[in-house]
């Protein structure tokens, strides 16, 4: 039986792009850097997978959504100290 191979683009912020590209190498995930957009700070990663993967890559994306989170809560933060 033949494995579909699914790929997705994930936009991955710049500060968490080693965490991100560890996970990528150490799990053998198929990937390239397709784009980056300085103004955000982010680099688009395309990565190819098959079902066997998928937790890889929810682990990756969870890897991404608590960066935001903290980067967020930092500003946060911030925001309360200039009050």
């Amino acid at each position: 039986m033949k494995k579909t191979v699914t790929t997705k683009q994930l936009e991955v912020p710049v500060g968490a792009l080693i965490e991100v590209a560890d996970l990528l190498i150490e799990n053998e995930i198929t990937h390239q850097m397709v784009a980056t957009d300085e103004d955000n700070d982010t680099v688009t990663i395309e990565v190819e997978y098959d079902r066997d993967e998928r937790d890889t890559i929810h682990e990756v994306e969870d890897a991404i959504d608590d960066y935001e989170a903290d980067e967020e809560e930092d500003a946060d933060n911030e925001e309360d100290s200039d009050k």
